[in-house]
């Protein structure tokens, strides 16, 4: 095992100083694979499988220096044996308190693409949370002197890492993988995706970016002209037009300067990405989302590029706070790629099985169902009631809430539970 792993360093090394002075198009050598099954932090859901695995990973930070460790990783899976695509979410930054971020899931997320038949992973990077004591390699350094691309490469490996190490597992499918982030990792996720993983089909960054701050600089972020020129590194590389030339440049160097792209081999069709940022995003202005979507599309990338109305206090959550806002965008988004089938919940139609406010017809009649359902009453749409003829009952209301509520209902027994009420409706039906 020893040998495995110093292997696997020096494989790393190697691929980083070929493309520290751009972003690098190659991965750190696999380390062996470790029991797929760890023990969890937290109580699982049992109705999405959820599950905790540990993937071993060893990156670089700006400075050349190693960061290694077992990222945790929060699986879910849908029903069935698969093979499954596969969907990879990477979380934020929060530089201040990425010391005590928890084991990620992005549940809401998470259930939109189990619904579409997709296996989630979520892993927690190095730098945050448990793992934030052996080194920050996604650390951008200076707001006057960004090392952005040592940063990205760091993450966007940790990506490919965890994807190549599901690949292996029966119930996926190596050869459909879709990346999604949201704010660095909305980055990240694009410089995964023009490392070019194998099975790639699709990326979607959510508010992507780096070096913000809503305090500092509102929507201003450090040294906007070097994410410009790694922008459009990645959108070369990632149309298979360039390649990443380099003789291992000293890593004090400014790494966000591409190195020349030229033709190596018959460029692969881009992979299609979607962005998707916010007019009210307090980290990056529509200023600099559009420039960066269209100096990714001038060097070769494919980029649907949308600008959404403001959203809630800062549009830059939207990824986690406006489910309801995205989730149909990357439903048609994904279709013609081959995910048809939908991840969005509908309403059900209404039903003639009770008045909404007929306490008394409620099939369930414990008292805390019976309390729930005046709390769906008290509150306002969107919102959803839902329950199972086993006692168990669930409701939510605000964004995401008709998932949110089977949530709830489901997640601690697993068995499947009905929508009795949504909106203005009661939507039970006599044979349920």
């Amino acid at each position: 095992m020893k040998t495995r792993h110093a292997a696997s360093r020096r494989s790393g090394r190697a691929t980083v100083r070929q493309l520290r002075r751009g972003l690098l198009a190659g991965l750190m050598a696999c380390a062996a694979h470790g029991s797929l099954w760890a023990q969890a932090d937290s109580p699982l859901q049992q109705d999405v499988r959820e599950a905790v695995l540990r993937v071993p990973v060893a990156v670089l930070d700006a400075f050349g220096r190693e960061v290694s460790g077992e990222l945790p990783v929060t699986l879910f899976r849908p029903e069935g044996a698969g093979p499954h695509p596969l969907v990879i979410i990477s979380h934020g930054r929060n530089t201040e308190t990425r010391a005590s971020y928890p084991r990620q899931r992005f549940e809401s997320a998470a259930r939109f693409f189990l619904r579409k038949g997709f296996v989630v992973a979520v892993p927690l990077r190095l730098g945050y949370g448990e793992l934030a004591s052996r080194g920050d390699p996604e650390d951008s350094i200076a707001c006057n002197s960004p090392r952005y691309a040592p940063a990205v490469t760091a993450a966007a490996q940790q990506i490919i890492k965890v994807a190549k190490y599901l690949a292996a597992e029966a119930f996926v499918d190596p050869n459909r993988l879709v990346l999604v982030g949201q704010s660095v990792g909305g980055i990240s996720t694009l410089a995964a995706a023009a490392l070019r993983p194998p099975g790639l089909v699709a990326a979607i960054n959510f508010a992507g970016g780096h070096g913000g701050s809503p305090v500092n600089h509102r929507g201003e972020p450090c040294q906007s002209a070097q994410l410009d020129r790694l922008y459009a590194r990645m959108g070369a590389l990632n149309a298979g037009s360039g390649s990443a030339d380099g003789d291992g440049a000293d890593a004090s160097a400014d790494a966000t300067t591409p190195p020349p792209l030229r033709q190596t081999s018959p460029p692969r069709a881009a992979t299609p990405t979607l962005w998707v940022y916010t007019e009210n995003d307090h980290y990056f202005s529509p200023r600099h989302s559009g420039n960066w979507a269209q100096m990714y599309r001038q060097a070769g990338g494919v980029a649907d590029y949308r600008l959404l109305p403001a959203i809630g206090d800062d549009g830059h959550k939207l990824f986690s706070a406006a489910n309801d806002v995205w989730q149909p965008m990357v439903d048609a988004f994904l279709a013609p790629l081959g995910f048809a089938q939908p991840g969005l919940l509908q309403p059900p139609a209404a039903s003639r099985f009770a008045a909404l406010d007929d306490e008394s017809a409620l099939p369930v009649r414990s008292a805390a169902a019976l309390d729930g359902y005046r709390r769906f009453l008290a509150s306002k749409p969107p919102r959803a009631y839902v329950l199972n003829k086993s006692g168990q009952w669930g409701y939510a209301s605000g964004d995401d809430a008709m998932s949110r509520a089977l949530s709830f209902c489901q997640r601690r027994s697993g068995k499947p539970c009905d929508f009795y009420a949504v909106n203005e409706d009661v939507v039970w039906k006599d044979n349920q």
